[in-house]
């Protein structure tokens, strides 16, 4: 089995307040005896992304953000009708690469966030600034998603042997991935 918090059939929300930090323990039928770890701030859940946006008199629209302490990287993404009867979209990404980056809304592993951050996929965690070009967001009906990606958390027990000819056999792993949007 692979027990998976929140349940996708748990509407409940996580409290504004919540916290992941401290010790953690997973029991019930069929799963490992002791199943205990430890949270680290740095794997908390992060705060909500507080985006203010602007038009800037061109039709341009300008978009900013406060800094998220534990974010690694962001992504934007919009979309727009062009507008005038046309039938037409319009897409729009914070990626220097050409991409509607569809893929990119959800959770994402260290390694993938290093490498969109090296490709300039992704905006770097400093950034607190975008600009959208105008005709974007000329029509109504018009979205942007947002997201920050977290760091990736992962434990097992008993721990992997630095030795690689060792045999490992983990009684347990947890993952944690952490996105704000």
């Amino acid at each position: 089995g692979r027990p998976v918090w929140p349940q996708p059939d748990d509407a409940r929300m996580v409290p504004a307040q919540a916290s992941l930090v401290g010790e953690h323990a997973i029991s019930g039928q069929g799963l490992p005896e002791g199943w205990r770890f430890q949270i680290p701030p740095q794997q908390d859940l992060m705060p909500a992304i507080k985006l203010q946006q602007q038009p800037d008199g061109s039709g341009a629209t300008d978009l900013r953000w406060d800094v998220l302490p534990t974010a690694r990287g962001y992504f934007l993404a919009g979309m727009g009708s062009a507008g005038g009867g046309s039938q037409d979209a319009v897409f729009w990404t914070s990626s220097e690469q050409p991409d509607t980056g569809f893929g990119l809304m959800d959770y994402q592993t260290n390694p993938a966030v290093d490498r969109w951050l090296r490709d300039k996929v992704l905006l770097a965690p400093a950034a607190t600034t975008c600009t959208v070009p105008r005709g974007v967001f000329a029509q109504q009906g018009a979205m942007l998603r947002f997201i920050a990606y977290g760091n990736e958390l992962n434990l097992a027990h008993p721990p992997r042997p630095t030795d690689p000819r060792q045999a490992w056999e983990p009684k347990w792993a947890v993952k944690v991935r952490l996105k704000s949007v």
